[in-house]
């Protein structure tokens, strides 16, 4: 009933003259001026209003659909076509913000949307396509065929120094491409076949073997690559698929994909949940693979994760829980960050975006339904606004978004609709060039189980009197070395064998556990000290004493950094886990040198800093990393076995047996005859 009231009294307030307050009587008078004030400060007061009791599943989606449309519809220039990148939830007015490419790729599609339920009219959605397309082709600044991210809304130029972006180009073709089998209108489908055939897929390419990240005219090609696991799969198969400037199958293979666990689920690790939706808009991946994955299923996988991450962590975080839940890319109190959940580096501090379990209510359909309704039901008074859910909110930080953004109010709304009938899903079946590059790139019909290899295994020689620990690698045995290059990359980019290779060794003595790596680096940068070494050219050692998977900043477990001096044999040495004994506390020993191609350490690791009692046969969990710098800044890590298993930063690493002790009995004769170091790494 106050609710009521007080919308009556805005509307009454707004079609008075402000003047008109000072005609009134003293109450009268305070009453205006209550109403003014709550109208101006409890706009999502109002929009609680709309809030309706007792839905039905699908009158619930048919509710959030809708809002969700209306964005695309009120904040779409009607000249341009262009879609602004997000949009206030609660008020109108004020400062715009440009559009988003992406959020008109969204744009198009929703469109058939709106005219296959009737929320608009056929030829108005048509018309507007035209519009639309009209403007990309012939008036959108690009570069080889590339749009800019962003964009002014109204006159179409390029916003600020916004950059050519691949990923927003793909997903406003992949808008287009559904507008043109969609509507079937031979002029639509012409302008978007022009638009879609002018892409020069290689020219971003860059000389590399995968995508750039983004290019611009004052920085020129992005160093970062368009090389793992993500939303990038529409990008690829586009690409792959081009009718004129084709990218080779090969690519496809190029992506890295580490797959990781987390209760019980296997996943390829990405931890925002958009990764694992937007490809799925346009693509139906049910019941396919390519060799390697299954991706529908990998996006269940990841869904499920997510979730039940939040509910383990609903006793820390107050907005998490089983009907509360959706790591994703949004909007928090601090900022747009990249939230997510393991497998991987995820961060997270108690956001929720409803995007993202909306966005994935193909994948679970029932736990997204009841995250839905939970936040219409429960948090609508704060969270429902003029397109449905604000894009995000932290109950810990007491705060909601008054925001909602274009790309995640479409993929809630594109994926209610694959949910419910399956529309842009078969629509875009009959699309010729994407059937292609998925046979292309592989895909036959099946499901496939996600691959997981044992952990890696290599031998420690067994040296009774251990190593002289200079630098010199003089005194180590023969033995076959394990060999990192661009193959074991984790992250970044490299050019080759020259770029980035390392030749790592181990053997063990009863006081210690020795270590030689041999780095091949174009650019050796050496120029932090302590803590922040990890910035610099190092080699890293991952050392999980006790078997039971390396927490990340455990004490009991380390993380060990090694990174020569350009102007001594000494070496820097930094262990990240042990406040207070950062330097070994006496218990690690490290000497080497830099040359112009590379850098060589030699290190020893006692026993007794690991709490460990060395015996032939055991096995020791560790990992080595090779973290690489160039004079660019650009950067990238190699990784002999590091794999997040079962619980948030917890991984297992490979294996390193210590070789038999009647092996080899001594690392051989000295020429200067001076006697055999003790195996003291101190």
């Amino acid at each position: 009933m106050f609710l009521h009231l007080l919308k009556r009294g805005c509307s009454d307030f707004a079609s008075n003259a402000a003047g008109s307050a000072m005609l009134l009587r003293p109450k009268k008078t305070l009453h205006f001026l209550l109403v003014l004030l709550l109208c101006f400060f409890s706009p999502a007061l109002l929009k609680a209003s709309d809030l309706q009791q007792g839905l039905s599943d699908d009158e619930l989606l048919d509710v959030i659909s809708r809002k969700a449309f209306d964005y695309f519809v009120q904040e779409k220039d009607r000249a341009t076509g262009l879609v602004r990148d997000r949009a206030g939830n609660f008020r109108r007015g004020g400062p715009g913000a440009p559009a988003s490419i992406a959020g008109t790729g969204f744009g198009l599609t929703a469109l058939g949307v709106g005219a296959e339920r009737g929320w608009i009219d056929r030829g108005t959605a048509q018309e507007s396509v035209r519009r639309t397309l009209e403007f990309f082709l012939k008036q959108a600044p690009e570069e080889h065929g590339f749009f800019y991210h962003f964009l002014d809304p109204r006159t179409g130029k390029r916003s600020g120094k916004s950059e050519l972006s691949p990923i927003d180009t793909a997903l406003f073709l992949a808008g287009a491409l559904f507008a043109a089998e969609y509507f079937d209108d031979p002029e639509i489908r012409q302008m978007a076949d022009r638009i879609y055939q002018r892409v020069d897929w290689p020219w971003m390419m860059h000389g590399g073997k995968t995508l750039a990240l983004a290019w611009s005219p004052e920085e020129g090609f992005n160093k970062r690559r368009w090389d793992h696991y993500d939303e990038s799969m529409i990008l690829y198969l586009l690409a792959i698929g081009s009718p004129t400037h084709p990218l080779p199958p090969s690519t496809w293979q190029e992506i890295a994909r580490p797959v990781g666990s987390y209760a019980g689920y296997r996943v390829i690790q990405m931890p925002p949940l958009f990764t694992h939706q937007y490809s799925h808009i346009w693509i139906d991946f049910r019941n396919k693979n390519d060799g390697f994955a299954d991706y529908f299923q990998n996006s269940v996988n990841a869904t499920r994760a997510n979730r039940e991450f939040c509910i383990r962590q609903s006793s820390k975080f107050s907005s998490y829980g089983p009907n509360s839940w959706g790591l994703t890319a949004s909007d928090g109190p601090f900022g747009y960050k990249a939230y997510g959940a393991p497998p991987g580096w995820a961060i997270h501090d108690g956001t929720i975006a409803p995007t993202g379990c909306g966005g994935s209510i193909v994948f679970t359909p029932e736990e997204s339904i009841a995250c839905l309704r939970y936040f219409y039901e429960e948090l609508g008074d704060r969270l429902w606004g003029t397109y449905g859910f604000s894009d995000a909110f932290n109950l810990d930080k007491k705060w909601f978004s008054d925001q909602a953004l274009a790309i995640d109010q479409g993929a809630m709304l594109l994926m209610i609709e694959n949910h419910r009938t399956g529309l842009i899903w078969e629509t875009m079946k009959k699309n010729k060039e994407l059937a292609l590059a998925m046979e292309k790139a592989g895909f036959r019909e099946g499901t496939k189980e996600l691959p997981w290899p044992d952990p890696p295994r290599m031998e420690a020689s067994y040296l009774h009197q251990g190593l002289k620990i200079d630098g010199y690698l003089k005194d180590w045995p023969g033995s076959i070395p394990l060999v990192l290059g661009p193959a074991n990359k984790e992250v970044g980019n490299f050019q080759g064998e020259k770029d980035i290779r390392a030749n790592i060794r181990f053997a063990w003595s009863p006081e210690a556990l020795y270590f030689s790596v041999i780095v091949t680096d174009d650019n050796v940068i050496l120029k932090r000290r302590g803590a922040q070494i990890w910035q610099d050219d190092i080699v890293e050692i991952y050392l999980d004493p006790k078997g039971d998977g390396l927490r990340w900043k455990d004490p009991d477990d380390f993380q060990i950094g090694f990174r020569p001096k350009s102007d001594s044999e000494e070496v820097e040495v930094w262990s990240w886990f042990q406040p207070g004994k950062e330097s070994g506390d006496g218990m690690i020993a490290a000497r080497g040198f830099a040359y112009k191609d590379g850098y060589v350490i030699e290190g020893g690791i006692r026993w007794r800093m690991m709490n460990l009692e060395p015996s032939a046969g055991m096995a020791v969990k560790l990992s080595v990393a090779v973290h690489d710098v160039d004079m660019d800044r650009s950067e990238g890590k190699l990784q002999w076995f590091f794999r997040n298993e079962e619980d948030f930063e917890r991984f297992n690493l490979g294996e390193v047996i210590l070789g038999a002790e009647n092996s080899i009995s001594s690392a051989g004769s000295h020429p200067s005859g001076d006697e055999k170091d003790t195996g003291d790494p101190s």
